[in-house]
């Protein structure tokens, strides 16, 4: 059974969440804040994280690195706050969907198990390590090297690097990296994909502000290496 960890104060929306997940076969554990959550046993074991924006004891995006200390789970936030400028927010913070209240289960569940999928997806990919220079990427073991140096991805920074990298030199439109990065197509995540970019540049890249690796095609989208 799948487990979900909730992040969430509003015991109206914990529930409602808890027992519509239950119903499709999530394992659904909670925490009402994010002093109890960064204690909680099952944070570490979850495969997809649902966080709240606004919390008890803090903002949920302010909280997504010490999450990122005890897992590489996705993270799907979840809050009122709607315009661009938040959704940004999350994003660069490490965030890798974003779903705005008052919202519908059925999208999401859609959400969780897009997410899902791309973590199955990935864990099933079975190949020699891909190697361009200093970088290393082994789709087996999740583990991502520059220089021999372990880098810690989050999964839609992987999932970015794993797309471009195995068509090196083929210019991948933003719209379609989009749809192959989130599995459906996300209207407004243009801006959002460049930001995930920008952190993945700043791990791997030995000058970001001159990659080696993911290059911008002006006006079009981007490419791994050529």
């Amino acid at each position: 059974m799948q487990q979900i960890f909730l992040i969430e104060d509003e015991a109206g929306i914990t529930q409602m969440i808890s027992v519509q997940l239950q119903l499709v076969g999530f394992k659904v554990n909670n925490a009402t804040d994010i002093h109890s959550a960064l204690k909680s046993e099952h944070l570490p074991k979850a495969e997809v994280i649902i966080l709240d924006w606004m919390l008890p004891d803090g903002e949920g995006p302010q909280v997504i690195p010490q999450i990122r200390q005890q897992t590489n789970a996705p993270i799907l936030m979840l809050t009122a706050r709607s315009e661009i400028v938040d959704k940004l927010v999350g994003f660069e913070a490490g965030a890798d969907d974003y779903l705005t209240k008052p919202f519908d289960m059925m999208e999401l569940i859609a959400r969780i198990k897009a997410l899902l999928r791309r973590q199955t997806t990935a864990a099933k990919s079975k190949s020699v390590p891909r190697r361009f220079e200093a970088l290393c990427m082994d789709l087996e073991t999740r583990r991502v090297q520059v220089d021999d140096k372990e880098i810690e991805l989050t999964p839609t920074e992987f999932k970015i690097l794993e797309i471009l990298m195995q068509a090196p030199g083929v210019v991948f439109s933003r719209d379609k990296l989009i749809e192959l990065v989130m599995g459906y197509e996300y209207e407004g995540y243009g801006r959002t994909l460049d930001s995930h970019i920008a952190r993945l540049r700043g791990k791997i890249e030995p000058e970001p502000k001159s990659p080696r690796y993911v290059k911008t095609v002006f006006g079009i989208g981007y490419k791994f290496g050529g």
